[in-house]
């Protein structure tokens, strides 16, 4: 069974306010690929969201390394 967490507990996670969670469900979060939506379900008058969707949204937003930040080996 999917485990699901309110907007207060994806805010303590990202330590951010419960408004802004609920502006990237609504808005999205602008990233240098554009903007992301947090994928979350409506319940009555509060939002919830799957731990899958909250994993594929922080792999999403995460940055990206650079070449430069790479370590190859030449």
């Amino acid at each position: 069974m999917s485990q699901y967490h309110t907007v207060e507990a994806v805010a303590d996670r990202f330590q951010r306010s419960p408004r802004t969670i609920r502006d990237w469900i609504n808005h999205g979060c602008k990233t240098p690929e554009g903007t992301i939506h947090l994928q979350a379900a409506k319940l009555g008058k509060s939002w919830v969201v799957k731990r899958e969707w909250l994993d594929f949204f922080e792999f999403q937003i995460k940055p990206r390394p650079t070449i430069e930040e790479l370590e190859l080996d030449e």
